[in-house]
Formats: C-alpha cells, structure tokens, sequence
C-alpha cells in the first residue's frame, strides 16, 4: 500500500485555527467583555453584567463552545509536521498531541463557567458570581504554561529537524520560543486587582492576548507554507523511488 501524507487535510485543519480566533473576538464583542470587567468592580456589579447580559452570554458562549474546540484540530496540525521532523520515536509530537488535548480543556472550560452563570444569574449569590468570573479568566489566562510548553516543543523540532531545507525556517523557532517567555506575565494575575498584571489589564490581557493569538495566526500560515515543502519532499523522494515511510 503507497504510503501518503494528508497534507491536505493537516491543511484544513490548521487554517481551523482561524476559526477559533474569530469565534473568541467575536463572542467578547457580544458579551462585552473587550475590555473585561475589572477585578475591582464589587460583586453586585459583576452581578448585574451577568444578569443584564444574560442573552448575550449565552450566545457568546455558544459560539465559544463551537470554536473553541478547533484548536485541537488546529494544534494537531502543528503536530503532524512535527511529526514529519522526527527521526525515530516522535517524542516532541506525542507531547503535543498530549499538550492539544490539554489546551481544549482549558479553552472550553470557560464558555461552560459563564454560561452556567448566565443561565442561574438572578438566583445566585452576587459573591459566588465574581468569584466564579475571577476562576473563568483565570482559566483563560493562568493556564500559559501547557501554552507554553507547546511552543517550546514546536521550536526544539524546527532545530531538530531532518529535513533540507527545514520545513519551517529557524526564525519560526525563536519566534516560538520568545512567545514563550512573553506570555508568563500571566502568572502574576493571582497578585494584583489593579493596574496592568489583572486579567484586564494592559500586559496580561491585551498584550498577552495580542501574542498568544498573533502567534496562532502566525502558526497557521507557516503550517500551511510547511505543507507544500512536505509534498514537494515527497514528490521528490518519489521520484528517487524512495518510501515516505522509511525516512519516518
């Protein structure tokens, strides 16, 4: 049996990653929450945005749900030309197929939160609403390091890799690794209720969501450029009557 990579499907289901950062701008914009409510508001204010927007929650979150989950089909294309770098036991793309399946946790847990808050918002305590909204952006934002951890693995196999010329240029790993190091800021949101290290704040909400959501976009167009080098590679290799398969 002729062995084949699917790059047309990696393909589809990287630009999937597009998706995802449409369905988030679009859904905050519903929901109001560019910028997010501040973590200084009282509790019977954060109340009343869950109660006044409860219809505009509820949609939001639904196409949170829907979007959200593209990046494991997203990530899992990253994965697969990670895979075309290894030599020997894909150790770097099992950790991120392993990493993607963490990252979908992390991103659906919050439409589930405000959801359910915006379902029961009129019965439920203005105090356990704030603090339920306080666990949902810290869901969103303290979770860097799985994030993180992908990005890192992304760049290690760019160096790595077998092939000439790489499938992805050595600047895709820097550029992975220094999204990396600039989304820990987000650590510190667990220390301030003012200024600009909050989670609506202007480091670890919008410059950490300018990268973290830059570097998605980024790493769909390279992912893509990285598909045509596998099938002009295996084109060739063809050619030369050499199996795919064999130099996995």
């Amino acid at each position: 049996m002729e062995h084949r990579t699917h790059t047309g499907l990696i393909r589809v289901m990287a630009w999937s990653g597009v998706v995802l950062v449409g369905s988030l701008a679009l859904s905050f914009w519903l929901m109001g929450f560019l910028p997010p409510p501040s973590p200084a508001l009282p509790a019977e204010a954060i109340k009343a945005i869950f109660v006044e927007r409860a219809l505009q929650i509820r949609i939001g979150t639904a196409i949170e749900c829907l979007g959200f989950t593209c990046y494991l089909t997203w990530a899992c294309a990253i994965a697969m030309v990670l895979r075309f770098m290894e030599r020997g036991l894909p150790v770097l793309t099992l950790v991120s197929v392993a990493n993607a399946g963490a990252g979908v946790v992390f991103f659906l847990i919050m439409p589930f939160t405000w959801a359910t808050l915006a379902y029961r918002a009129p019965d439920l305590d203005a105090w356990f609403i704030q603090v339920m909204n306080d666990w949902t952006w810290f869901t969103f934002i303290l979770s860097w390091p799985p994030f993180a951890v992908f990005m890192v693995m992304i760049g290690i196999a760019i160096l790595r890799d077998h092939n000439v010329p790489r499938l992805m240029p050595r600047w895709v790993a820097m550029y992975n690794f220094w999204c990396a190091l600039t989304i820990s800021p987000a650590a510190l949101i667990e220390f301030f209720k003012t200024g600009p290290f909050t989670y609506a704040g202007l480091i670890d909400f919008w410059f950490i969501f300018a990268v973290f959501f830059g570097w998605m976009v980024t790493m769909t167009f390279v992912t893509v450029r990285a598909c045509s080098r596998i099938d002009s590679i295996e084109a060739s290799r063809k050619d030369q009557g050499v199996s795919p398969a064999a130099t996995l």
